[in-house]
């Protein structure tokens, strides 16, 4: 349980970093990046979370091929994805309690 925390934590902060530099300013080693927790996700079996992390990823080459067409998808599943990661954060996947 304590390795899946971690992993949220990882992708919260990746939202959060984003959400602070601003969703228009997304790279390439931002996707690398995603790219990795997408690899987390499948490998935790979060299945729906993979899929949604693969729909942002997605988006976010297609707008960096041409910022006009994608910035709107773009927005749209990322902040998908923030609401389903803070859903998670709700229902039980929060900091793992200490052990006495």
């Amino acid at each position: 349980m304590e390795e899946i925390f971690i992993y949220r934590e990882k992708l919260t902060d990746w939202l959060e970093r984003m959400l602070l530099k601003g969703i228009r300013k997304l790279d390439a080693d931002d996707l690398r990046m995603l790219a990795q927790l997408e690899a987390g996700a499948k490998e935790y079996e979060m299945g729906f979370l993979a899929e949604l992390i693969a729909g942002v990823i997605e988006a976010g080459n297609q707008y960096l091929r041409d910022a006009r067409a994608g910035v709107e998808q773009l927005t749209e599943r990322y902040l998908y994805m923030v609401q389903y990661v803070n859903m998670i954060g709700k229902l039980g996947y929060a900091k793992p309690s200490a052990q006495p």
